[in-house]
């Protein structure tokens, strides 16, 4: 899909403006149909959400009454825009202006240009960015990691048919929207062949992840460069990136790592993490999918939150801090302004609530449930 502000960088309109609904260029695309009506037989439902309609009004010839009538009927049908050729008419009736500019309706005048020339080259700019999208199941599927070694490589086949030379799989995580991302990515390999012949991006679960070949090991240089030469500001999201493989067999296993990473990028707040700087996280990201594990975090949480609130404590506050500042007493004392021995106090009563009084791997334990549990709540399953 395209959006409608991207039909400006059309080579073959000529003089396009926009005469209405400038608050729907956002507006995604997903089909340039052309319209010919004919009022005794034209079916409104033809027409779709996502369609770009192209036309030269040629069936009214004159008729403003006409003009109106069905593009009045057009816009309330719910399309993407509507892109009219100025062979008829040079301008559009107020009633057609005015309902396109309530909609949100980008109206579109354009002149010389054949009409299916437009059409074809619209189609080719939505098939063009198509090649970010459609990978959702192989994926899923390569993410599992439930697949025989034959049904891995076909699923990677469909992704990347040469498969030839060593890779890297990276992940970005924008901060705020995946559009500026994408379309940035779009146009730096639309310009460049040469690198669009070794870099493949995907869209997935709110991720682009990028297959990007190497002649030499690059490491987390390698997907700095790419998004500097894309114009992607680093600040702008969070970025993962796989170790080096050569087969396309352990795809699923740097499918894994890239996106891990990106995780623990975007809840340590670092712009880019690389696979071998995963840390615990490398363990935590795989056991927050485990639903057992999961009951038993939050089941901890609970029990801890429960105490806080019948006895007016701060024990989920204390086990917080703790963690984060390494296990280490006097560090968590002095973070939360109390004395060394107020925070062992609090840590015994967690250390029973959890049911590990006298149990060495209390520590550790606390350590795995409180980050496990700010995995699920970055997610919304806390």
């Amino acid at each position: 899909m395209i959006r409608m502000k991207e039909l400006f960088r059309l080579q073959k309109l000529k003089r396009l403006r926009l005469i209405a609904g400038q608050d729907g260029l956002e507006r995604t695309v997903t089909a340039a149909v052309l319209l010919e009506y004919d009022a005794t037989r034209m079916q409104l439902p033809d027409f779709y959400r996502g369609d770009l309609v192209v036309t030269t009004l040629a069936y009214a010839r004159e008729d403003d009454q006409l003009v109106s009538h069905s593009l009045l009927a057009l816009l309330r049908q719910g399309i993407a825009g509507l892109l009219v050729k100025t062979a008829y008419f040079s301008t559009l009736p107020q009633d057609v202006v005015d309902l396109a500019d309530a909609m949100g309706t980008p109206l579109f005048l354009f002149d010389e240009t054949y009409i299916e020339e437009v059409i074809l080259e619209v189609t080719d700019l939505i098939r063009g960015k198509r090649r970010f999208t459609g990978y959702e199941q192989e994926l899923d599927a390569l993410m599992g990691g439930t697949l025989t070694a034959d049904q891995a490589q076909e699923r990677v086949r469909r992704i990347d048919p040469s498969g030839t030379g060593a890779y890297r799989l990276c992940a970005l995580y924008p901060q705020e929207r995946m559009i500026a991302l994408e379309e940035k990515m779009y146009a730096l390999l639309s310009a460049d062949e040469a690198l669009a012949r070794r870099c493949i991006c995907m869209e997935w679960r709110r991720m682009l992840i990028v297959l990007l070949r190497e002649e030499e090991d690059t490491g987390k240089a390698g997907l700095v460069a790419l998004l500097a030469q894309a114009g992607v500001e680093a600040e702008g999201l969070f970025a993962g990136v796989s170790a080096r493989r050569t087969a396309c067999a352990a795809f699923g296993e740097a499918l894994g790592e890239a996106v891990y990473a990106a995780r623990a990028a975007k809840l340590t707040d670092q712009p880019v993490l690389c696979a071998h700087e995963l840390g615990l996280y490398a363990y935590l990201f795989p056991m927050s999918e485990n639903p057992f594990v999961c009951s038993q975090c939050r089941e901890r949480l609970r029990q801890i939150r429960a105490y806080d609130s019948q006895n007016r404590t701060n024990l989920e506050q204390t086990a917080r801090t703790y963690v984060a500042q390494g296990m280490e007493i006097a560090a968590t004392a002095k973070k939360l302004y109390q004395h060394p021995n107020t925070v062992r106090y609090r840590l015994a009563k967690i250390q029973k609530l959890m049911g590990m009084e006298d149990d060495a791997r209390f520590a550790p334990m606390l350590s795995l449930t409180i980050s496990l549990a700010q995995i699920l709540e970055e997610e919304g399953r806390g």
